[in-house]
């Protein structure tokens, strides 16, 4: 498939509104202190603090006008709230989109808002014609992840 073939695919999909993000890396981005602890943390599991690789069952559910998240969190938080319980430490909304902005220039790139009852995400999607999207996540309570995978059609509603 040619790559202008490819991108028109990714961008039916993406237009249509029922797709997944499957991730495969998670790209921390935090100060260099806390790079160092997570490199002790994850030492000998073949991961860094810059790059850890996932498990399948994470990603983004896209329906409609709403996304559904289970994205594990590495990183620094800056305003609490109940990371006590592990269930709720990862990057997880079951949200309306909002403000969504889909951009056609030099790169695809979807941009939209997502609030959750505590915490507001900034999120930005950039496609590329191999199939590879980023997903960079902006919190306003934690410092910012970037994801890397692949979008899929929407068949079911699990990762």
């Amino acid at each position: 498939m040619a790559n202008s073939e490819a991108m028109e695919a990714i961008k039916s999909l993406v237009e249509n509104g029922a797709f997944k993000f499957k991730a495969d890396v998670m790209y921390p981005m935090q100060t260099a202190d806390a790079t160092r602890i997570a490199n002790q943390l994850l030492m000998n599991t073949g991961n860094l603090g810059a790059r850890v690789n996932l498990d399948n069952g994470y990603g983004i559910i896209f329906k409609n006008d709403s996304a559904k998240a289970n994205l594990p969190y590495i990183g620094e938080v800056r305003i609490s709230r109940s990371y006590l319980n592990s269930s709720d430490a990862g990057m997880s909304f079951n949200s309306r989109i909002e403000n969504p902005n889909l951009e056609n220039g030099k790169q695809y790139l979807l941009k939209f808002s997502v609030n959750d009852k505590t915490e507001n995400y900034q999120i930005i999607m950039r496609f590329f014609n191999n199939g590879t999207t980023d997903v960079s996540i902006s919190s306003s309570h934690r410092t910012a992840v970037k994801y890397r995978g692949k979008i899929v059609p929407l068949e079911d509603d699990s990762l």
